[in-house]
């Protein structure tokens, strides 16, 4: 969709794709807030942890409290409503990104297992999970939000993308999984996800055929609207 920088954006991606960190880091670029649906949903549970850390430590539980889709209607709805009434607010979600209505910029990130596990490795700061460990906990995490979403939306978490209006990937950004490998990537990426976004909210075709052209393994897609839809692709 076009936007302007008043827009909301949501993002979304599966388990340790990037979206919190790139999230976070665009809402400060752009002097707007932010919101994380694990937040959101650890108040509905009444759970006292820290957000980017819980999901090591209380999977299970929560995943337990989520079974019946009573926690995810009340926080979809608490998403929607933040979206509804807030501008200037980028979301950390899952479900927002699809489910939302617009106005909402709507951005994707791809990031492959392998990368996730490599960036889930280097985000712990307790416990301390190897790659075996960290990968069972993404693939269960990612297969209970696939089934959810199906179940809710009718939508496949793993495999459906035409809602969004970019498609960027970091699969390749972060080769080890080492602070050093996980902060080049970081800062590789980020110029990329800001150009991305602002290119959005311009409609801005000519921007986005030049993001193509140079960063095409990280700018997969970007829709834009102009006199009609495009689908910008590299030349």
């Amino acid at each position: 969709m076009t936007g302007n920088f008043e827009t909301n954006i949501a993002f979304a991606g599966l388990t340790a794709a990037g979206k919190t960190t790139h999230a976070k880091r665009l809402a400060d670029e752009l002097g707007y807030n932010y919101v994380s649906a694990t937040d959101v949903l650890l108040e509905i549970l009444d759970i006292d942890d820290t957000s980017d850390q819980v999901w090591f430590k209380r999977l299970e539980e929560i995943q337990a409290a989520r079974g019946d889709g009573a926690v995810d209607a009340e926080l979809e709805e608490r998403l929607i409503s933040l979206s509804q009434t807030q501008q200037r607010t980028v979301f950390d979600t899952w479900a927002l990104a699809w489910i939302g209505p617009d106005p909402l910029i709507r951005i994707w990130i791809e990031s492959d297992l392998e990368s996730r596990v490599r960036k889930c490795i280097v985000s712990q700061r307790s416990n301390y999970l190897g790659a075996d460990e960290c990968r069972d906990l993404i693939q269960e995490k990612d297969e209970f939000n696939r089934h959810m979403f199906r179940r809710r939306h009718s939508f496949d978490l793993f495999a459906d993308r035409h809602r969004y209006d970019a498609v960027l990937c970091n699969s390749h950004l972060i080769s080890a999984a080492t602070s050093m490998a996980a902060n080049s990537g970081i800062e590789t990426f980020a110029p990329v996800v800001h150009a991305t976004v602002t290119c959005v909210m311009k409609s801005d075709e000519g921007r986005a055929q030049t993001l193509r052209k140079f960063r095409p393994k990280e700018v997969e897609r970007i829709t834009v609207w102009g006199s009609s839809l495009s689908d910008i692709d590299a030349e």
